[in-house]
């Protein structure tokens, strides 16, 4: 069917008639007898689809609301025409079609006549109520909306932070278990959200595809695009046979710092990773980690200002850093002295003298001499700001504000004794060996064989049996000066009873499962995971799985799977391939069979347990003490009493215990036991002040001028999101066949989950049979109108703006004209002569008009900031010519739902005593509007809130330039102050259109009705 528009928007009928030929219609009271026809070219007219809405010509004015029912045969259909039966017969040049876009004159429709039934505009109104409210608390983020995740402020402001960026380029650098998962995928939902043609790719590790695979489907509902290849999932092997990486909106990268060994192999990769429109380099690797590998993912994401030959200037750049974070401290802490404070001043002066920026807010301190004045906490802004290293890595910490309201799950030690008659042979052993070595450096080698006999006899007779079985010559095999302690000792404990640990840490998980407890056990090394893996099945049989580095990958999925959604105890056993990136928040109880030397190795394996959690209780960690055993005492002292692993996250030390375990191997050859007996007292005051400079450093780099979703924003969204039955009333009501659509829909009354009738074959009430087939797809999958509810099931969406049905939903409303136009009689006892009243639903709202941006997507990303800074807002209005009604009569009157037994709605032969009542009514239509406009015009909402939300965009921008002008001019290296330039540019842009789509807002009549007030005497 072809269409041509008017001046209000609506599309007519284009026929095979001559302009101005005369045609008749079916003799209908209220119908006029003849119409002329309203195009001419000749065409072969296709058919319209059942359900297809038109206008018919009423008389003496105006058109009458109709409906297409169905083909009738000989070049006529049968049309319902509205508040008549029966059906009608027409040829389909007798009828107009109405529009599918936008009404774009929602008061020329009234005073011409093209007016529904007020049951459409009420059965809509507060659904459309409902969206707005949604858009304006989740400032525009429908992916966190409509996706069944919880809301927590320090993912929701990463989140807000990468997308508000014109520059989608970042390193996700969270802590572990505080979710960077669902970070990334919240951004990657948006960007296919918000462009329609976008791709995206996520590359993980081999073990973490199955895990990221579920996450991407039942957490954030990702399913379609991944079935329809808009979203791929690859390993990093994978990754460098992927071709057109630079096509993709966003390429994520997860455990990226094991991506790095793969760029150097192939440099074609790393070239493909820059060229990238879009980057999210996911790692834990904190400011505090290695610093070689923290400069290559910077690299990636930003290599004008991060290049990766520079490490020693990295280095250097830190180190400053560091110092000037416990500076700032000082600056900010109300205990610290104006003489404290003056020696921090002169320190920044030297450091950064030529930055006549600071030296200016250096002065306006010294010279307030007032510890309350706010020059302070300028200064330490601008500081923060400006010498960030680098606005393109965004990391939280656990200790942090933002995170105080996440659940970890935490951890606490449970210690279990136990006495191997064989301890006493691996601990001769050790000794024996030690002195053999005297005058050799073997340090590394005598580390490996100290970590294999604190894991146990067991343990260490595979160690020494391997090491005999090596090929001479090569570095496993055992010298001939060593070869007789080796095969002594391995016959001593061959002799020896060495499954005594084995058997206890069986007995241990016993005791788990009799309470339906979810035990994870893991052991350093492939062999001594294997072995209790083979003595559990004995036991327990299939209720034991596997994660094991030998095993079929499937296999290893298929078993974490059926561990995890496991409703009683369960076991899952694992080596090394089970400490890194996994999600087992789920278990109750890490076994460890032995413990690595390596505090940071230790610390990821405990990772896997304490992460997010819903549970209350904190992971337990099961640690065999051999009291009798002076190797095995002193190893857990230093980690338990030094390091404090088995109480607290120590994630924030790595490069300390690194620094740390370096220490430790070179001293076991020469000291034995004893190396791990430090002052662990001064051990653990050393790693509380290194934890306490790396906070500061991290609070640093982390913080930014203002938080995107700040706890004012977060409350709002929480309590919009708490209240889920004005949205279950509204779209109950929309959801109905009187003058909604008819979406047959139930409510479970247990599980609460909101399921939709999808019958073959089945029309949905008020939508085309073309618009039906579109939307029935979409009523497949379960939905929910509380956030809690959806959050508790795998797979259910949150009935909510993002989501595909709403969206659609969405999309249909504001291009069905329906409900946007409409006009009424109403008996009215206390007037004199009938009087118009024009209701006007203006729709105030940041203007976009002049954000320039590459894609749709990122003109919508742009936004966004407008809509935060100016959230769009509906204001109501009734007017006559004259002014505002008085409020009596509004709301005793006017805003009095529609009744069908006293209210009678404008059309046909209706018109005839209202024009003659009214005959200026085209006139009067039009003046109310602008009384309406006036009226609105003289509210908060275009005169002190624009100003207001104006006064903060500009400080917001003009904070902005202020640090990237900064930056730009006073980074200490040229490929930095280019990059800043760089930003300083495009934020430039960006700001001048922010700011002018505040001071001058989008205003448009979205809706309009009229009520004739009619003396009833």
């Amino acid at each position: 069917m072809q269409v041509r528009s008017n001046d209000l928007g609506y599309g007519f009928c284009r026929g095979k008639h001559p302009e101005g030929a005369v045609v008749s219609y079916t003799d209908i009271p209220g119908l006029p007898q003849t119409v002329n026809v309203v195009a001419v070219e000749d065409l072969q007219l296709p058919r319209v689809s059942s359900g297809t809405r038109v206008w018919v010509k009423g008389q003496p004015y105006g058109w009458h609301a109709a409906e297409v029912a169905g083909w009738a045969g000989l070049d006529e259909y049968r049309v319902r025409v509205a508040g008549m039966y029966p059906e009608i017969k027409l040829r389909g040049d007798k009828f107009v079609i109405r529009w599918d876009k936008p009404l774009t004159d929602p008061v020329s429709a009234v005073a011409q006549g093209f007016c529904d039934t007020p049951e459409y505009y009420e059965a809509r109104r507060a659904f459309l109520d409902q969206l707005l409210n949604q858009r304006r608390v989740s400032r525009g983020f429908t992916a966190v909306l409509s996706a069944p995740v919880e809301l927590y402020q320090h993912q929701l402001d990463t989140v807000a932070r990468v997308l508000s960026d014109p520059v989608l380029r970042f390193v996700l650098a969270d802590e572990v278990g505080l979710g960077k998962t669902v970070e990334a995928g919240l951004v990657l939902r948006q960007l296919l959200l918000d462009d329609g043609t976008a791709t995206a790719l996520v590359a993980v590790p081999v073990a973490l595809r199955h895990q990221w695979d579920e996450e991407l489907r039942g957490r954030l509902l990702l399913d379609d695009a991944l079935n329809g290849q808009r979203l791929r999932l690859v390993t990093h092997d994978d990754l460098a046979d992927e071709l057109g990486l630079h096509e993709h909106a966003l390429v994520v990268v997860d455990e990226a710092h094991r991506l790095l060994p793969h760029l150097d192999r192939r440099p074609g990769l790393r070239r493909d990773l820059l060229s990238t429109r879009g980057l999210l380099l996911l790692s834990a690797t904190p400011m505090s980690g290695n610093l070689s590998t923290l400069l290559e993912l910077l690299h990636l994401v930003d290599p004008v200002a991060f290049p990766r030959t520079d490490l020693d200037s990295f280095r250097e750049r830190v180190q400053q850093r560091e110092g000037e974070a416990t500076n700032l401290q000082v600056l900010s802490s109300r205990r610290a002295s104006l003489r404290q404070r003056e020696n921090v001043l002169q320190e920044l002066l030297f450091v950064h003298s030529g930055d006549p920026v600071l030296v200016d807010l250096v002065a306006r301190c010294q010279a307030a001499g007032d510890i309350a004045s706010p020059a302070w906490s300028t200064l330490v802004t601008y500081v923060r700001e400006t010498y960030r290293i680098s606005r393109r890595m965004i990391r939280n910490r656990r200790n942090s504000a933002m995170t105080e309201e996440y659940p970890v799950a935490g951890r606490h030690a449970a210690f279990v004794p136990l006495a191997d008659p064989a301890r006493a042979v691996v601990d001769d052993f050790l000794e024996q060996y030690r002195d053999q070595l005297t005058g050799q450096c073997a340090s590394t080698a005598y580390a490996r064989t100290v970590m294999c006999g604190l894991g146990g006899p067991r343990s260490l007779l595979r160690y020494l049996k391997q090491r005999l079985a090596a090929t001479a010559g090569t570095s496993h095999a055992v010298p001939a000066q060593d070869r007789a302690l080796f095969e002594a000792t391995v016959a001593r404990l061959q002799l020896a009873d060495t499954s005594t640990r084995l058997q206890r840490a069986l007995d241990v998980v016993q005791d788990r499962l009799e309470r339906d407890l979810k035990v994870v056990v893991v052991g350093t090394s492939h062999d001594t995971a294997q072995e209790f893996f083979d003595a559990a099945r004995a036991r327990w049989g299939t209720s034991v799985g596997e994660h094991l580095n030998r095993t079929e990958q499937q296999k290893r999925e298929d078993d974490v799977l059926t561990f995890l959604e496991a409703a009683d105890g369960r076991v899952l056993v694992g080596d090394h391939s089970l400490e890194e990136g996994r999600n087992l928040q789920e278990a109750h109880v890490l076994v460890n069979l032995d413990l690595p030397l390596d505090p940071n190795r230790l610390e990821q394996r405990i990772g896997r347990l304490d992460r997010f959690a819903r549970r209350t209780q904190p992971a337990e960690v099961v640690i065999f003490t051999e009291p009798d055993s002076e190797w095995v005492t002193a190893h857990i002292r230093f980690l338990s009493e030094g390091v404090g692993i088995f109480h607290n996250s120590v994630a924030t030390l790595q490069r300390k215990l690194a620094d740390l375990l370096h220490d430790l191997v070179a001293r076991l050859q020469g000291e034995g036991s004893r190396a791990f007996a430090v002052d662990l007292a001064a051990l653990r005051i050393s790693l509380d002040e290194e934890r306490n400079d790396i906070d500061l450093l991290e609070e640093l780099e982390s913080v930014t001028m203002a938080s995107d979703f700040d706890d004012a924003s977060v409350s709002d969204l929480r309590a919009a999101e708490e209240k889920a039955e004005p949205l279950r009333a509204a779209f109950s009501r929309f959801a109905s066949a009187s003058g909604g659509l008819g979406l047959r829909h139930q409510e479970d009354p247990v599980e609460h989950l909101l399921r939709f009738r999808t019958d073959p074959g089945q029309r949905i009430h008020g939508l085309p049979d073309d618009a039906s087939r579109q939307v029935m797809p979409l009523l497949k999958r379960p939905r929910a109108y509380a956030r809690n509810v959806a959050t508790q099931h795998t797979g259910v969406a949150p009935l909510r703006l993002g989501d595909p049905l709403v969206e659609w939903l969405e999309r249909y409303l504001r291009a069905d004209e329906r409900g946007r136009s409409r006009a009424i009689v109403r008996p009215y006892a206390g007037g004199r002569e009938p009087a118009l009243w024009l209701s006007c639903d203006f729709l105030v709202e940041f203007d976009a008009a002049q954000l320039n941006a590459e894609t749709e997507g990122t003109r919508r990303r742009l936004r966004r900031r407008g809509d935060a800074l100016l959230p769009p807002t509906v204001v109501r209005t009734w007017t006559d010519p004259t002014g505002p009604a008085p409020s009596a009569l509004q709301e005793g009157m006017l805003d009095r739902p529609f009744d069908k037994a006293s209210d009678q709605v404008l059309r046909g032969l209706l018109w005839k005593d209202v024009l003659e009542a009214l005959p200026d009514w085209q006139e009067l239509c039009r003046l109310s509007a602008e009384a309406a406009l006036r009226h609105v015009e003289a509210m908060p909402v275009l005169t002190s809130e624009p100003a207001t939300a104006s006064t903060r965009g500009r400080a917001e921008v003009a904070a902005r330039l202020a640090v990237l002008q900064a930056r730009s001019q006073r980074l200490p290296y040229e490929g930095e102050r280019v990059s800043a330039t760089q930003e300083l540019q495009r934020e430039e842009t960006l700001g001048q259109a922010l700011v002018h789509g505040i001071e001058h807002p989008s205003v448009s009549i979205i809706a309009c009705g009229a009520v004739v007030l009619w003396p009833t005497s």
